[in-house]
């Protein structure tokens, strides 16, 4: 049986290499988990609604999570995928009311029946 060559690290911790972990380390861990799930909270709700508002608030926690040490990819995603619908909304919004307009604005003039124009 050969010895592991130095520097090679499993996948797969072996009993003896795990150590106690601390309260303060174990505290620092569930901060960056409390971010990460708000992060997470915050893209769904800017997905589903105000995205401007949600999707940042997401971003931030999500950096918060990482920050600390803890990968919160999905609150990022969701938070930018919130920004992008909700983009998309207020450009379809502006088409809207210009094709609205346009419609208004080249409809033929024709006074009331009976009614005498002065």
């Amino acid at each position: 049986m050969s010895t592991p060559q130095q520097g090679f690290q499993s996948a797969y911790p072996s009993p003896s290499d795990q150590r106690p972990v601390s309260l303060g380390q174990l505290q620092w861990y569930m901060e960056g988990m409390r971010h990460a799930r708000l992060a997470a909270v915050f893209g769904v709700i800017g997905i589903f609604s105000l995205g401007v508002v949600f999707g940042p608030l997401a971003i931030m926690q999500a950096k918060k999570a990482e920050g600390f040490g803890v990968a919160a990819q999905e609150g990022k995603i969701l938070g930018w995928v919130g920004i992008g619908l909700f983009v998309l909304w207020v450009l379809f919004f502006v088409a809207y009311i210009v094709l609205f307009a346009s419609i208004i604005a080249n409809l033929p003039h024709t006074p009331y029946p009976g009614r005498t124009s002065s």
